[in-house]
């Protein structure tokens, strides 16, 4: 004989409801956060002439371990700037990694960096109410203290080594 733990999966008999179903978490205060990019995934643009990296950075130390930021470097796109900004913001995060010539997106993911984390006020309409909400934005990406300094190139080891070990 099953129990409804077996068919759901959980007993809801011990576990409390949640009211708010938007799926986002509070955002977190401001602050310098130790994270590592956990996802890293190539993406077209909504009008198929650019792409974009999207990129998950996972917190992993403090209150506020486990959380995640979404980041989208863009690459190329029709506007210029917003190209250049994409680039720049891509050569910080090597840079911080210590990174610069990485062979796969494996070579991008799981290293120590720091985090400057803002919150960022959004209004839209909804039902016909004006809502607010507050989520994390990323405003740099530094190296952490022990991470080595970057290079133009990798000058030991193969491709599938950790990147520290390059």
């Amino acid at each position: 004989m099953s129990t409804i733990a077996d068919f759901l999966g959980f007993d809801p008999n011990e576990t409390e409801a949640i009211e708010n179903f938007e799926g986002k978490q509070p955002a977190m205060p401001e602050g310098e956060y130790k994270a590592v990019a956990s996802k890293a995934e190539r993406k077209r643009n909504k009008a198929g002439d650019g792409w974009y990296w999207e990129f998950v950075f996972t917190v992993i130390d403090g209150e506020y371990k486990g959380r995640t930021i979404t980041h989208y470097f863009n690459m190329m796109t029709r506007n210029e700037i917003a190209t250049r900004i994409g680039q720049g913001q891509m050569k910080r995060f090597l840079v911080a990694i210590s990174n610069l010539a990485p062979k796969n997106e494996a070579d991008l993911l799981g290293i120590p960096i720091s985090l400057q984390v803002k919150c960022r006020k959004d209004t839209y309409s909804k039902n016909g109410q004006q809502v607010e909400t507050i989520s994390n934005t990323i405003s740099r990406i530094d190296p952490c203290d022990n991470n080595p300094p970057a290079q133009q190139a990798p000058t030991a080891g193969k491709s599938d080594d950790a990147p520290w070990k390059r």
